[in-house]
């Protein structure tokens, strides 16, 4: 099963969402109170087969006199859900450009559209619709669990038991041989109750180990049948996994999470739609990524035995999952206020978010990013900014949801361009040692997005030499001795300034005086060899640099490097 369509209405933060997503594997992000689990929560009380509750706080603004109402279009449909018994008369078209019809045509694929509604009466009803059948029809939850949907919030425990409505009961199937068991237990407690003895309960164990361990759960002992005493009294719901004798319930949240999501997925055989919030709760990186690779892993398999693929909707604030997941699966949700219509954007170029995906992910998490040209830009700025929070009552730009992100040098207007079609606020931090192609000039200038730059040809190292100082050019130098080496920095301003060794070993402040350049040509040929050695080409020693940087801004207030610091600063604290 997969989802071709989502539509809701009046439902909890979001007054409407549309969305479609378009892909068997979808990583959803954004900031905080953008919908996102709201677009998962949707899904769940539309397709789960559990009774949902609702209240007056599950409406926008708390109104109940406005109907909820969510419907889901699904596709890649089993043929139990199509059959004439069930639904066969409601089924739908779904074309290949994306629109739904209520009479299918020979190419388009079938589909069924479930609505959930509620209203003043808090009483939810679920519905099938098809415009051209007189009346919807409503839909059991026995019915609605062919869906195949799995959903991991929290830390949600109850698939780790036999209990009613677990996933381990449906695996196990017949249990009257554990209820007998249970009912000598009553007296000779856990160690008489030889739980692991019973064939059925014992083989469901060790498959859902076998599942835990494909999705990067750790397991000590093994998995096996245990009794948990203590819990209202003895019944099917207290029998439950133990890994070496010890409750799984116990162990660590993500190991919890992982066998549980492995478990609720095992128990579909025909594409399960798993929805995962925030899978890096609670998880190390590389079980992120294992888990992340080992779902589309399966993906893959089905689609290569021919067989139902499913589909993943998942959450994350992680770069490390969203590095994983892959520029194709990013999807950008946004909420506007006040209006609360949430709308989720996909990539139109996936190449420049691919572009920002290797070299700073975590922009994407930001609200207003500065793409900045490349390594010496984004190092130097990133080192100046450390200076800006005293100037703004003590407040990061990160707390403004500000950030500096790399544009690896000539892919800085597209990858904006392509932040900006996702939503962003968009700057761009760039040298002026060469023009922008008027294609792109034009291009950033129709989106609105600043071009931050020093004019007058001035690339960052001769705007930062071009005005410092003798003592700031000290320190400058020094820095780099420190990081490049000495020797190798001197033997290139020997021969680029044609000055002695010992020369060079005297103060800046005495250079002139030992050479026939004068102070202007000094730093001009400096910022020469400083650029065509890439000696800042490397953000951690550009960012080093920063508070030379800042420095020299400070005391050249009218200076190109000050007035482009200002005006990067002030849309980025705007």
């Amino acid at each position: 099963m997969q989802i071709r369509h989502l539509k809701a209405e009046n439902f909890r933060g979001t007054a409407t969402l549309e969305w479609a997503p378009g892909a068997a594997f979808c990583c959803l992000i954004g900031p905080g109170d953008a919908g996102k689990s709201t677009v998962l929560d949707a899904i769940e009380a539309v397709l789960s087969s559990r009774w949902f509750s609702f209240g007056e706080h599950d409406f926008h603004r708390g109104d109940t006199a406005k109907t909820i109402v969510i419907e889901v279009t699904v596709g890649e449909l089993s043929k139990a859900l199509k059959s004439d018994e069930r639904f066969g008369l409601y089924v739908r078209g779904w074309t290949k450009a994306g629109v739904l019809r209520d009479e299918p045509e020979d190419d388009d694929e079938a589909v069924l559209t479930v609505r959930l509604s509620v209203d003043a009466t808090l009483e939810p009803v679920w519905q099938v619709v098809c415009d051209r059948a007189d009346e919807p029809r409503t839909i059991s939850n026995r019915d609605r669990a062919l869906f195949g949907l799995v959903r991991l919030a929290g830390d949600d425990a109850r698939h780790l038991g036999w209990g009613q409505g677990s996933v381990l009961s449906r695996l196990t199937g017949d249990s009257d041989e554990a209820a007998v068991r249970l009912a000598a237990a009553y007296k000779a407690a856990r160690d008489s109750a030889n739980l692991g003895e019973i064939e059925s309960l014992a083989k469901t164990a060790g498959a859902a180990e076998g599942f835990a361990k494909g999705l990067g759960a750790y397991v000590e002992a093994g998995y096996g049948p245990g009794l948990e005493l203590g819990r209202g009294g003895l019944s099917s719901g207290s029998i439950a996994l133990h890994d070496g004798g010890v409750p799984l319930r116990l162990a660590g949240l993500g190991t919890r999470r992982l066998a549980t999501l492995a478990i609720q997925k095992s128990a579909i055989t025909e594409g399960a739609i798993v929805l995962v919030d925030e899978i890096e709760h609670g998880l190390e990186p590389h079980r992120v990524m294992g888990a992340i690779s080992q779902l589309r892993g399966d993906q893959a398999r089905a689609a290569e035995a021919k067989r139902p693929i499913g589909q993943v909707l998942m959450t994350t604030h992680s770069e490390v999952a969203l590095g994983e997941a892959g520029a194709e699966s990013l999807r950008v949700c946004r909420t506007t206020r006040p209006a609360r219509v949430t709308t989720i954007i996909k990539p139109g170029a996936p190449d420049p978010i691919r572009a920002l995906m290797r070299f700073a992910p975590r922009a994407l998490f930001s609200r207003r990013i500065l793409v900045s040209e490349g390594n010496t830009e984004v190092g130097v700025i990133n080192g100046v900014r450390e200076f800006w929070p005293p100037l703004h009552g003590g407040i990061p730009i990160e707390h403004l949801g500000g950030f500096i992100a790399d544009g690896n040098g000539s892919q800085a207007p597209q990858i904006a361009l392509g932040l900006r079609g996702l939503g962003y606020d968009i700057a761009v931090f760039r040298d002026s040692d060469t023009d922008l192609s008027a294609e792109d000039a034009a291009a950033l200038g129709a989106q609105g997005i600043p071009v931050f730059e020093y004019g007058a040809g001035l690339d960052v190292e001769h705007a930062i030499i071009s005005v410092a100082s003798d003592a700031q050019m000290q320190r400058l130098i020094e820095h780099l001795r420190v990081e490049r080496g000495v020797g190798k920095i001197d033997d290139n301003l020997r021969a680029a300034l044609g000055m002695t060794a010992e020369a060079l070993a005297q103060q800046f402040s005495m250079w002139e005086l030992n050479s026939t350049l004068d102070a202007a040509e000094l730093r001009r040929r400096i910022a020469d060899e400083c650029t065509s050695r890439k000696w800042l080409k490397d953000q951690r020693i550009a960012r080093g640099a920063g508070p030379i940087a800042w420095q020299v801004a400070a005391e050249s207030p009218g200076s190109p490097l000050a007035q482009t610091f200002a005006a990067a600063r002030a849309w980025l604290y705007a």
